[in-house]
């Protein structure tokens, strides 16, 4: 709802103009109904009155306050058609349809943006405490100009001039009111109109607010970031899956081979027979630990291990269509869930001590069950395995490390916002799939928290924007401590 704090009224009639957001133009006009249209999405608005559809045309300009919109709609069409108006505005702000721009001296400085709707301006705490601009808050460029957004906070605030943007520069550390207007050589109420658009954004904090910064000390800024942007509620960006790329790039095809590599290692597979000894879901739920001590293991073992948890089942074409635009993809199956059925998660192996199997870096093709050797044991391959023996907080290098790794474009390709936070979701079921077999075949395992990303990169020489590890699995044969 667009409401105004009564210590901010002054100030929005003067400084804070409404304005559509960006994109959206009024299209279809009658006497009594218009359209908003931004792209392909249509919104029309019906059973207005000439004054209503005069104000709501320039709220396209982004010149004019609601006050002042509000007296010419009073004035010309009286009190009727200012109710009419205020439930308009309510209607579209609810839709996301509503910005406000800052104005000094006739100059947009900035515009402000709800992402979920609802704007209601404050300069009370202004007045009362100390403040500075949040640690959660980060500036980007967008487009033409730089965009400010917080991880706590559903506001995005656009600078349009260089002069708004150099504002921030007198927030670093807690200071009050006038210090403020001193050093940014606004006038009081200039001033307190650019504070009110940040505090109201939720871009300040300030110094004796307690329980909020109890909370906020909790979190580190990139996590609470991926929270609040990966999920709906706390933002207005595409989400989910749109098949975001259709028409403009090819898809990914999943990763069949790795031409590069030294040799092929094939694997075995498990005889049915042995699989019906297996024991229970229950059983091996119950038994499921994370072991610290292990001993090496065998190929045999292995290869039946990598097949029960991770080969390719199948594959087929599935025809997708967005947009107005179709695209064949190739979807797989696995003993684990995947988003979508993207399967965009890679298995590389770094060997210890494994009979039958020579030290070394290994990826697994699941189509052809069989291990490809990247590289000889070398300085990067002990790195992997310090790395996993830090992050286990064990003594010895694991016997063996399978380490998972994303291929983004497989998944980006499909799904927008949420696309990162899916293929952890992926990582979290493989791993309880790892651990389940395991757990069957009498296997020490444990997964790992951390791992080096750009260790992975130089075994590998993938770029980290085209695959990167996300994942350590231990497996080993378990001792009793």
């Amino acid at each position: 709802m667009l409401t105004i704090n009564d210590n901010a009224v002054q100030l929005m009639t003067d400084v804070f103009k409404l304005s559509f957001r960006p994109g959206i133009q009024i299209k279809d006009q009658t006497t009594t109904a218009l359209a908003l249209r931004n792209g392909q999405y249509e919104r029309r608005i019906e059973n207005l009155s000439p004054e209503v559809i005069q104000a709501l045309s320039l709220v396209a300009e982004g010149r004019f306050s609601k006050e002042e919109l509000s007296e010419q709609v009073f004035r010309k069409g009286g009190l009727g058609a200012l109710s009419l108006f205020h439930y308009n505005l309510i209607v579209l702000d609810q839709a996301c349809l509503i910005d406000y721009i800052l104005y000094i001296d006739n100059e947009p400085y900035c515009r402000y943006e709800n992402m979920i709707g609802e704007t209601t301006f404050t300069d009370e705490q202004l007045h009362r405490q100390r403040f500075q601009l949040s640690s959660f808050a980060f500036l980007r460029r967008q487009q033409q100009h730089f965009v400010l957004e917080s991880a706590n906070s559903t506001v995005k605030l656009t600078f349009l001039s260089s002069k708004a943007l150099d504002l921030l520069a007198g927030l670093s550390n807690f200071g009050d009111l006038t210090r403020f207007t001193q050093q940014s050589s606004l006038d009081q109420k200039e001033a307190l109109a650019f504070l009110s658009a940040l505090a109201t954004g939720g871009f300040l904090e300030f110094e004796y607010d307690q329980s909020s910064q109890e909370l906020s000390e909790l979190w580190n800024f990139h996590d609470l970031l991926f929270h609040s942007r990966s999920r709906y509620g706390r933002h207005n960006k595409v989400s989910g899956g749109n098949y975001r790329f259709i028409g403009r790039r090819p898809p990914k095809a999943p990763k069949r081979a790795m031409p590069h590599a030294l040799k092929h290692i094939p694997l075995a597979v498990p005889r049915p027979e042995t699989l019906r000894h297996s024991q229970s879901l229950a059983e091996c739920m119950d038994k499921r630990k994370s072991d610290r001590v292990f001993g090496g293991m065998d190929l045999q073992t292995l290869g039946h291990f990598l097949y029960r948890c991770l080969h390719v089942k199948g594959s087929r074409p599935y025809l997708v269509e967005a947009r107005g635009q179709q695209q064949e993809i190739e979807i797989l199956s696995a003993p684990y869930p995947s988003g979508g059925g993207m399967y965009e998660i890679d298995f590389y192996l770094t060997i210890n001590d494994c009979e039958g199997l020579a030290p070394g870096f290994y990826y697994y093709n699941g189509f052809e069950h069989q291990l490809s050797l990247l590289a000889e044991k070398n300085e990067q391959t002990e790195l992997m395995l310090m790395y996993a023996r830090i992050c286990a907080g064990i003594t010895d290098s694991p016997p063996l490390l399978i380490t998972f790794a994303a291929d983004f474009a497989r998944m980006f390709w499909k799904y927008e916002s949420m696309a990162y936070a899916a293929i952890l979701k992926n990582v979290g079921v493989i791993y309880q799939t790892l651990y389940l077999v395991a757990t069957d075949m009498g296997l020490g395992s444990c997964a790992i928290g951390n791992g080096n990303v750009e260790v992975f990169k130089k075994l590998t020489n993938f770029p980290l924007l085209q695959e990167s590890s996300l994942g350590e699995f231990i497996l080993g044969t378990p001792i009793k401590e």
